[in-house]
């Protein structure tokens, strides 16, 4: 639509300010969305100011300045307002951390496909799988920086006695066959993969203090698409195969992503500094993203990254706000701060003009 349109200078209609108010809204929230900038966004400060510039050409045209209810105004109007106050809301996020998306674990699949699958890259393409369905935290799969040994386990909180994490272990996986028959832990790999129609994860220690809450998941039967079963089953075989080479591996005590390190031929656990170099070289090639002049962006991504992306994902297919509290375990609508609607708003926005333009009584004469 472009700022010519007739549609917007109809003489005195009473409604020309909401008009324009309203197209002016539609072009912050498409320049909002990277729809001008491919796969980049722009800071709110940004935004206004095309805003601004727009309106100010179509005040030569007008007289009036589109972005207030009344010319009198000295605050936005009720369209633009929101849209101003979602963006900076987003950016004002503490410590905010930018969501793992789709595309970036497309990406990782494809450079995994070729490597060994008890390597460090599959085993972080299973663990960040995982984290999509489940909204994992860093203490669901994963260790601080530094500790990497498989003896000692040792997580953010350690709970019951030292020889327990909070990390999920081989046994706090369950499953069920056709048949009726109930596996757990390695057990679940001596079936093939499509006899696994049920799988329960118990997260044994969760930040909400709902410990030992069990989720059921089930396959995928697009077998592209993304699957906590698929990816549960990869983790429990490579776990199976590296305990040949490693004895200390146990089922009860040991994290469940485990990878083997080539350089030193020994079983090592996956950390929080692996997870955010292999991230954030995933963003920087999917958002075109620049090493050295866009670290500061570059740096938001991490293993946050995987919860804020499974909120993300499940807000723009339409789950509402509390089967996103229950699917992800969260105690509160917290989430809600890493969601940004207007992204959804700008693909029904879009919708909503494909179908209008099918409908022949829907039109605008053009003088």
């Amino acid at each position: 639509m472009k700022w010519t349109d007739n549609w917007l200078f109809i003489g005195d209609d009473p409604d020309l300010a909401m008009r324009g108010q309203l197209q002016l809204a539609m072009y912050a929230v498409h320049l909002a969305t990277g729809n001008s900038i491919y796969c980049q966004r722009i800071k709110a400060a940004t935004v206004e100011q095309h805003v601004v510039v727009a309106a100010t050409f179509l005040a030569h045209f007008t007289g009036r300045d589109f972005r207030k209810d009344l010319p009198t105004n000295s605050s936005m109007g009720h369209l633009l307002g929101p849209v101003y106050r979602d963006l900076r809301s987003y950016e004002s996020v503490p410590e905010r951390r930018e969501p793992y998306g789709l595309r970036m674990h497309a990406l990782g699949r494809v450079l995994a496909s070729s490597h060994d699958t008890n390597l460090l890259l599959l085993a972080l393409m299973d663990g960040f799988e995982q984290g999509l369905c489940a909204g994992y935290r860093l203490s669901k799969w994963a260790q601080p920086a530094g500790k990497t040994a498989i003896n000692k386990p040792q997580l953010n909180h350690l709970i019951g006695s030292m020889i327990r994490t909070c990390a999920i272990v081989p046994v706090d996986i369950r499953s069920v066959t056709p048949c009726g028959s109930r596996l757990v832990g390695i057990w679940i790999i001596h079936v093939p993969l499509t006899a696994v129609v049920k799988v329960w994860v118990k997260f044994r220690t969760q930040k909400n203090g709902q410990h030992g809450e069990e989720k059921l998941f089930v396959p995928n039967p697009d077998p592209h698409g993304v699957c906590m079963v698929t990816s549960l089953y990869r983790s429990l075989k490579r776990f199976a195969d590296l305990r040949r080479l490693d004895s200390r591996l146990h089922e009860h005590r040991t994290p469940l992503s485990v990878y083997h390190h080539t350089p030193t031929n020994a079983v090592r656990l996956i950390t929080s500094n692996v997870i955010d170099l292999f991230m954030r070289r995933l963003a920087a090639q999917v958002y075109c993203l620049h090493p050295v002049n866009d670290r500061v962006a570059i740096g938001k991504w991490g293993s946050h990254s995987l919860r804020v992306g499974a909120c993300v994902v499940l807000h723009a297919l339409g789950f509402l706000s509390l089967d996103i509290q229950w699917i992800l375990r969260w105690q509160s609508i917290a989430f809600v701060t890493y969601l940004r609607n207007i992204v959804l708003l700008s693909s029904r926005q879009n919708q909503a003009f494909n179908t209008a333009l099918g409908m022949p009584t829907l039109c605008w004469v053009i003088i």
